[in-house]
C-alpha cells in the first residue's frame, strides 16, 4: 500500500501501531550548482521534506532506521561521499541520527559497483546483436540480484518499527506487509516547474561548460579531441 503524504488522511492508531512503515523520499541533489534559484528551491524541498516527517512521525511513527539508495558505506564515509553534491539532505539525516534514528546500509557494494560498470557497458550501444545480448542478460540478472538484496535490508524491519528510504531510483518492491508513505511536498512541484520553464537556459549553459571543458583539454593535451 502506497500513500502521498498530504493526500491521506491520519493513520488509526491502533490499526497502524503494529505494522511496519517504509517513508520513501527523492534524492534530489544539487544538479545546478552554478544556479542560486535551483539552490533555493532544493533548500526548501529538504526543509520540507523535515517538516512533514515530522509530522508523519507523530501520527505513523518515530523513524527507527534511515536508508539512502547507492550508499553502501558506514555513516562517516557515506555523509562524506554526500555532501559535496547534497547537502540538504546529509545535514537533514544527521539531525535525525542524532534525534535517535540509526543510520543503515542499504546497498550491497559489490553487486552496486557491478550493476553500475554493466549499465556504462550497456550505454555504449551495440554494433553486434551478440554482444548486446550477453549485456542484457548479465545486466538484467545483476539488477535482480540488487533488488533482491535491498528488498531482503528492509524487511528486517520489525513490527511497529518505521524506516526512512531516501531513493534515487523508482520499482522499488518490498513486503506486501510494509505500509509506505510517499513523501512528496509541494517543493518538488516548484522544482520540477522551474525546470521545465528554464530548459532552454539550462541547455545552453550546459553546452557552454562542455564547450569550455573540451577547449581547455585540448589546451592541456598535445591529443587530438573530436
Amino acid at each position: 500500500m502506497s500513500e502521498e503524504l498530504g493526500k491521506i488522511n491520519k493513520p488509526n492508531a491502533d490499526s497502524s501501531a503494529l505494522k511496519r512503515k517504509l517513508y520513501l523520499v527523492q534524492n534530489i541533489q544539487n544538479y545546478f550548482p552554478e544556479n542560486k534559484e535551483f539552490k533555493s528551491l532544493l533548500e526548501e524541498y529538504w526543509s520540507s521534506i523535515s517538516d512533514q516527517l515530522d509530522k508523519l512521525e507523530k501520527t505513523a511513527g518515530l523513524i527507527s532506521y534511515i536508508h539512502i539508495e547507492g550508499m553502501w558505506q558506514e555513516f562517516d564515509e557515506a555523509s562524506k561521499a554526500i555532501y559535496e553534491s547534497n547537502p540538504d539532505c546529509i545535514n537533514m539525516v544527521k539531525e535525525r541520527v542524532k534525534s535517535g534514528s540509526k543510520y543503515k546500509p542499504v546497498e550491497d557494494e559489490a553487486l552496486y559497483k557491478t550493476l553500475i560498470d554493466w549499465t556504462r557497458i550497456a550505454q555504449l550501444g551495440f554494433i553486434s546483436e551478440d554482444v548486446k545480448k550477453i549485456v542484457e542478460e548479465n545486466y538484467s540478472s545483476i539488477a535482480i540480484k540488487r533488488e533482491e538484496s535491498i528488498s531482503s535490508k528492509i524487511n528486517e524491519l520489525k513490527d511497529s518499527e518505521a524506516a526512512l528510504f531516501i531513493i534515487s531510483s523508482g520499482g522499488h518492491k518490498f513486503a506486501e506487509d510494509i505500509e509506505m508513505f510517499n513523501i512528496i511536498p509541494p517543493a518538488l512541484d516548484k522544482m520540477n516547474r522551474w525546470i521545465q520553464d528554464n530548459q532552454e537556459s539550462l541547455a545552453a549553459q550546459e553546452q557552454e561548460q562542455k564547450t569550455s571543458n573540451n577547449e581547455d583539454s585540448q589546451e592541456k593535451s598535445d591529443l587530438w579531441t573530436p
